[in-house]
């Protein structure tokens, strides 16, 4: 290309990016909701020596108290020791809550307050991204300048947004019992998200929106709120699109966190930069996406702000987005991080990847991801039937033992994410892969160890939405009115194990075990010495979960 061209081709590329900047500001965003927190201005500063200097520098209308962890107490801020007593922390702005001791001792205590400096020589919190309102300074004069700068003017209600939406109905973290992902969990560096047993909490006073937590959720019950993930994607289409129609060529889609955003280097005019509140808010469903809508690059522009655990969790995404990419025929480079803080960064575009779609942008993790994967499948070179992944990736298949399976139903009452359902009048056990996110949960409820997971994306769109059947047998039906009710397999077990037992010694008895139940209870009524012995239970009654008990 001769100078000229280039000049030409530059100026082009820049008048599509107007344009595209252009129309996504025309866009309605969602407002979101907020979080307050409410502070009378009570400071706690941790330490020894350094934290009484500190604590006696404060002014109305913030009022100091010292909890000493090393050193001797002065005269002034008034101070409590730790003297030796453990020590707990938790809370947020406005609502710290210091125990000390054990509770019931006598030499229990407990602080309230809303502020906390810790000058101590170990932090009294551990997260990576420690709640509002607390702070851990060295204990040079800078540092406490630093410290100074933080709480002045901390008093009154302060607002932030509320980072996230929570759909416990789709989420895999366990059912009826057994466990499933955890992924949020592992992934939030500001440990705000907890158990609650079947769902998962996560407490918005701590929440920073690091945003990572949506980004691993397989299922999209953890959901990005600020701005919402259907914005987002939206956002991204219409600049794509706009600059595409506009003359743009090889647009390259950089995301890029907003506390990075300003210390970002020039970019070349086919560079269309997207700010998100966090770096690790943006997942692969809308990597993809934007491949998909024409983007011939992903850059992710990384200037340090990710946390070390939501990193490694990012990290983990990007290469499964990776297997995606060059299991399907285009070059994984098509995604990948940049350093803006180590020198010049190569914003270079990708060859070979498919011309731009037209499906619509959505906030649906698992719909937007399969538009796309379905898109770059159409247009994939060679269209593999399925695409490997390893461990952790959110798609893929269960194994089924036959053998083993009793068809007992047990994993289909527990899938959170309806990817197991049961025959009708056969039994059977039926697979919908586009609906299974891995979450292990059938596995672990499998009373048989029937079933093992395969991390895989079977790349076919409709093959991926057909349903299989993984096990079949013949229904057992019942010996006195015919009705279908279990497999023959399912009998032949009870009537082994139950063989002998006392209660099913009469062949009466053991003829009940072929019965429906309310054959079973109807017989069982009529049959006098079977009221009178309480052999009248029902030997294949099923819990919840779908198992016999």
């Amino acid at each position: 290309m001769s100078e000229v061209e280039h000049m030409l081709e530059e100026s082009r590329n820049l008048r599509a990016r107007s344009a595209a900047q252009a129309a996504a500001e025309r866009l309605t965003l969602q407002a979101a909701a907020v979080v307050k927190y409410e502070s009378r201005g009570r400071v706690l500063v941790v330490g020894g020596e350094e934290a009484q200097w500190f604590a006696a520098r404060l002014a109305d209308p913030l009022h100091a108290e010292i909890l000493l962890t090393e050193g001797e107490e002065e005269a002034g801020v008034p101070s409590t020791a730790v003297g030796g007593r453990a020590l707990s922390i938790d809370g947020h702005l406005g609502a710290f809550r210091i125990e000390l001791g054990e509770r019931g001792r006598h030499n229990y205590q407990s602080i309230n307050t809303d502020l906390v400096v810790d000058l101590g020589a170990e932090p009294l919190i551990a997260s990576e991204i420690p709640p509002p309102g607390y702070w851990r300074f060295g204990r040079e004069p800078a540092d406490l300048d630093a410290a100074w700068l933080a709480v002045d003017g901390m008093v009154g209600t302060f607002e932030k947004p509320r980072y996230f939406d929570y759909d416990p109905n789709i989420c895999a973290h366990g059912r009826s019992g057994q466990s499933g992902c955890s992924r949020c969990i592992e992934a939030c560096p500001a440990d705000a998200i907890i158990s609650i047993g079947e769902q998962v909490e996560v407490n918005p006073n701590l929440c920073q929106g690091g945003g990572i937590c949506a980004t691993v959720c397989p299922t999209g019950a953890r959901r990005y709120a600020y701005p919402a993930a259907g914005d987002t994607a939206e956002r991204v289409r219409v600049m794509l699109k706009t600059y595409i129609e506009a003359g743009g060529g090889d647009p390259v889609v950089m995301f890029a966190a907003e506390s990075d955003a300003a210390d970002l280097p020039p970019t070349p005019p086919n560079v269309l930069l997207n700010v998100v509140e966090e770096l690790a808010s943006v997942g692969h469903e809308l990597w993809l996406a934007a491949i998909a809508w024409g983007a011939r690059c992903v850059l992710l522009a990384d200037g340090g702000s990710v946390p070390g655990k939501a990193r490694a969790a990012l990290d983990q995404q990007i290469a499964h987005c990776g297997e995606l990419l060059q299991g399907l025929g285009y070059d994984r480079s098509a995604l990948r991080t940049i350093d803006t803080r180590t020198g010049p960064v190569a914003y270079q575009a990708v060859p070979g990847l498919p011309v731009p779609a037209l499906f619509a942008a959505t906030g649906d993790k698992r719909q937007l991801a399969g538009l796309a994967l379905g898109q770059l499948w159409e247009e994939s070179p060679g269209r593999p039937e399925a695409i490997a992944l390893s461990a952790g990736a959110p798609y893929g298949r269960i194994l089924v033992d036959t053998e083993k399976c009793t068809l007992c139903m047990g994993c289909t009452s527990v899938c959170p994410a309806r990817a197991l359902s049961a025959g009708d009048e056969t039994p059977r056990l039926v697979f919908h892969e586009a609906n299974c996110v891995q979450c292990g949960i059938c596995a672990n409820a499998c009373p048989e160890t029937a079933i093992r997971l395969e991390p895989r994306l079977l790349a076919d769109p409709e093959k991926r939405r057909q349903p299989v059947t993984l096990h079949e047998e013949p229904p057992f039906c019942c010996v006195e009115c015919g009705k279908p009710f279990a497999t023959r397999r399912v009998i032949d077990n009870i009537l082994d194990k139950l063989a002998g037992h006392a209660m099913f010694q009469t062949e009466r008895a053991r003829r009940r075990l072929q019965m429906c139940e309310d054959c079973r209870v109807v017989d069982a009524v009529q049959d006098a010495e079977s009221m009178q012995s309480g052999l009248a239970f029902d030997p294949i009654h099923r819990s919840e979960n779908g198992k016999p008990s």
